[in-house]
């Protein structure tokens, strides 16, 4: 299991889970992430069983936990934005 050699497959799954990832913008925010961070979890879960015989789940979704952490510091830097004005 080679983390260099999968780095394509984490790379989609980033992509993926980026574009699932609710928009700041939307009214229901607090509640679509809600579900995205529970989604996640529950897929982290699910591949870590999965792993061994299924190396290529595992990796789709360390692209999703990249995304879920990428989309935590947008969202950080917006509120930040946000006070200092």
């Amino acid at each position: 299991m080679d983390f260099l050699k999968n780095t394509n497959i984490v790379i989609a799954g980033f992509l993926v889970w980026l574009f699932i990832a609710p928009r700041i913008t939307s009214p229901r925010y607090r509640e679509l992430f809600l579900a995205y961070m529970t989604a996640l979890l529950l897929c982290l879960i699910a591949t870590s069983e999965l792993m061994i015989v299924k190396p290529v789940a595992f990796f789709f979704t360390v692209g999703g936990t990249f995304a879920f952490f990428y989309t935590l510091i947008r969202v950080r830097i917006q509120i930040i934005n946000k006070e200092g004005k």
